[in-house]
């Protein structure tokens, strides 16, 4: 069994580098293409017959000849897990699946293995969460039924009915940390854990104003953010986050009385109310507060010192107390600026200048990289990336209609900045960055209203300056996102500001486009959308002068960056995955920096180390795909960063951009829902900066293994 073991620890690594004699290579390369071709795979019926008939010797002999053969082949994971399984070995069973789930997490199989690890060691909660995680992937991607989902409905029936024993079994030891679980299960069964949560979106979702599970375990308060117009206009039964602007926060007691004693000499609190027309009374020492607070479904932050007892008049939410004070040890501002699809193309060289002079005048000021590409061509899973530092193959958010979350395993960027005692902040209207994704981890508060209603750049601007002014006596990390380049490729009516002073040419009729990731060259778009980054740059030429004008240069750390570029930029004779969809803004201002522009190589995954490293913040040892790039003190430049395309129902693609070349590979036989495909008679090809094709059939040989090695564990091998 030593193999399996040693398998299980091998497979741990990041990114696969391997071997695979199981493919033959026939050359092409004058015409600068390699092709693939497959030999057949052994037989695993007999494998599947053995562990039928629990014969777990001949099934080590058979799992020992795939593993020889087909190491990253998925279906090796199952076998093993059932394995370890059947002879009772669950920790092992355990490491396998949870792997696999990082890799596979919208596998309806997947979660059927690791409901049956619970199961076998009587863990009800778990065990039935995941049985029905099984049913409803099955469900929604209209699996052939099979045994599994047959199983699956019997085991979630019987577990059903263990659930009510329990809840029984809590009720009559008064175990309140039992029951809270139980309904903490029951409200996030709601949203099926996470992955179909529409509230982000959904005008009829009345989630404001409730107590609102974030992820199993954690609960959040959403109160309106700051003007509670529904007091005004007695408009409360619509409390969604489409029509309000939700304030996330996390409460540290709940009922009618709160006993602040921390280490801070003061502290803001935030509290909201149920009932309108409550009253607090706070008590410091010999002194008594009394204070009225009228609004409910709101919070209001009172400052308040150290060691005092707050009783209500009725039920409220006392939020997480917010230390005050600064430390030498961190800066007054972290700002992470992102700005959704600008892409560098438009503003290489003197266009930054040119079309975004605000942004030019702040960031020369600091490194200007020209050369930075993102992980994937589109939002959810390139804002994963810099959130992580990992690509898209090993995060895997990549589903268009299904939510997974952020992996537990590795440390957020916001985590690495709250740990350092930072306020955490982040103020987003972008749906595919929400809390279900996980992106409340690490954050203290979290403020989402849909971007189309109430964060426009102009509010958004607005609102991170009134942020900035109220917890000017913090040491805060703030997210902020501007997605209104968006509108373009959405084909929405522009403000006026960009109406008049487009050309009537411009504005001619396009037949309706396809989403904004496959939509194809526009030149009226392109026009649109240049005017939209000069006036977004209007924009925040208001943020960039306030910012100047309250803090020093030494006191903040300031970014702004892009998860993708646009599809109607690329012109329609070049491959999918070019320069205008893949090349994206990177830039970064801090007194710790030399002011230059460069070109080394940089991929989106480098800016959680670039992050940490311009904060003086030590990263853990998760090994991520990101690297600190030379310019910004790190040891080696990158060779390449590569961008790709992993997308239910589209063929995988992707490039390796260097600074002379870039090698393109595409795979003609489109992706399933769990991001794994056949490979069919892909192709490697890639042009010099000059446009020439490269003919190098070494060269391709050696980015083909790069690729084919990335990609190992996503082959359907059948």
């Amino acid at each position: 069994m030593s193999f399996l073991s040693d398998y299980t620890e091998k497979n741990s690594n990041l990114i696969p580098q391997i071997d695979i004699p199981c493919f033959a290579w026939n050359s092409q390369a004058e015409q600068g293409f390699l092709f693939f071709k497959a030999k057949s795979l052994p037989d695993k019926d007999l494998i599947e017959s053995a562990l039928q008939h629990s014969n777990m010797n001949l099934v080590e002999t058979l799992l020992q000849d795939l593993h020889l053969i087909y190491p990253y082949d998925r279906d090796f994971y199952f076998y093993q897990c059932i394995y370890f399984l059947t002879i009772k070995q669950y920790e092992q069973a355990q490491n396998i699946i949870t792997d696999c789930l990082r890799k596979f997490p919208t596998s309806y199989e997947c979660y059927y293995y690791q409901a049956s690890i619970y199961q076998a060691q009587n863990m009800t909660l778990p065990a039935l969460k995941n049985y029905e995680i099984c049913a409803f992937l099955f469900d929604y991607f209209n699996a052939d039924w099979n045994d599994i989902r047959t199983d699956a409905n019997t085991q979630i029936s019987i577990l059903s009915s263990q659930l009510k024993i329990l809840i029984d079994e809590y009720t009559e030891k008064k175990d309140l940390k039992g029951l809270l679980d139980i309904a903490a299960f029951f409200e996030r069964r709601e949203t099926i854990w996470g992955k179909n949560d529409s509230a982000p979106r959904d005008p009829n979702n009345y989630v404001i104003g409730n107590k609102y599970y974030v992820s199993d375990t954690e609960a959040r308060y959403i109160g309106i953010y700051r003007n509670p117009t529904h007091y005004v206009t007695k408009q409360i039964h619509n409390m969604s986050l489409v029509y309000n602007q939700g304030e996330f926060l996390k409460f540290h007691e709940y009922g009618v009385s709160s006993y602040i004693n921390g280490n801070a000499k003061e502290y803001l609190l935030p509290i909201a109310v149920e009932t309108p027309n409550t009253i607090h009374k706070i008590q410091n020492g010999d002194i008594t507060y009394t204070i009225l607070q009228r609004i409910p479904q709101h919070f209001n932050y009172y400052r308040i010192p150290n060691r005092v007892h707050i009783n209500s008049s009725n039920k409220a939410y006392y939020g997480e107390p917010i230390a005050l004070g600064h430390s030498s040890k961190r800066k007054k501002l972290v700002l992470s600026l992102f700005v959704d699809g600008l892409t560098q193309e438009i503003i290489q060289g003197s266009h930054l200048k040119e079309r975004m002079p605000n942004t030019y005048r702040f960031f020369s000021k600091g490194i200007i990289c020209s050369q930075a590409y993102s992980t994937a061509e589109w939002t959810f899973p390139s804002l994963a990336s810099y959130e992580t530092g990992l690509d898209t193959l090993n995060h895997m958010l990549f589903h268009n209609n299904l939510n997974n979350e952020l992996p537990y395993d590795f440390p957020t960027l916001s985590e690495y900045f709250k740990e350092q005692g930072y306020f955490t902040s982040k103020l987003d209207g972008d749906w595919r960055s929400t809390y279900s994704c996980g992106y409340t981890r690490g954050i203290d508060q979290y403020i989402y209203q849909h971007q189309l209603l109430g964060a426009r750049a102009e509010q958004e601007i607005i609102n991170i300056i009134e942020h900035l002014e109220a917890f000017k006596d913090t040491d805060h990390y703030l997210w902020m996102c501007i997605g209104d380049l968006h509108d373009v490729a959405d084909e929405l009516d522009l403000s006026p500001a960009m109406q008049n002073n487009l050309a009537l040419k411009y504005r001619t009729y396009e037949k309706q486009s396809k989403t904004s990731v496959k939509q194809s060259y526009s030149e009226n778009k392109s026009e649109t959308y240049k005017k939209m980054v000069t006036y977004i740059d209007t924009l925040l030429e208001l943020l960039y002068s306030y910012i100047e004008n309250n803090y020093k240069n030494t006191e903040i750390l300031i970014s702004l960056f892009a998860d993708h570029g646009q599809g109607y930029l690329v012109p329609s004779d070049k491959p999918f995955l070019s320069k205008e969809r893949s090349h994206v803004a990177f830039m970064f201002r801090s007194s710790d920096l030399n002011p230059c522009c460069t070109d080394e190589i940089i991929s989106s995954t480098d800016y959680l180390p670039v992050m940490c490293k311009l904060a003086g913040i030590s990263q853990s040892d998760a090994p991520i795909n990101g690297q600190l790039p030379k310019i910004f003190g790190g040891q080696t430049e990158r060779e390449y960063a590569i961008t790709e395309s992993l997308h239910p129902g589209d063929p995988y693609c992707a490039v390796a951009h260097t600074r002379n070349f870039e090698i393109f590979f595409d795979n003609p036989i489109p992706a399933d829902d769990e991001g794994r495909f056949t490979l069919g008679n892909y192709s490697v090809y890639g042009f010099f900066n000059s446009g020439e094709p490269i003919t190098d059939s070494e060269l391709l040989k050696k980015y083909e293994h790069i690729f084919i090695s990335r990609i190992a564990m996503h082959i359907i091998y059948d």
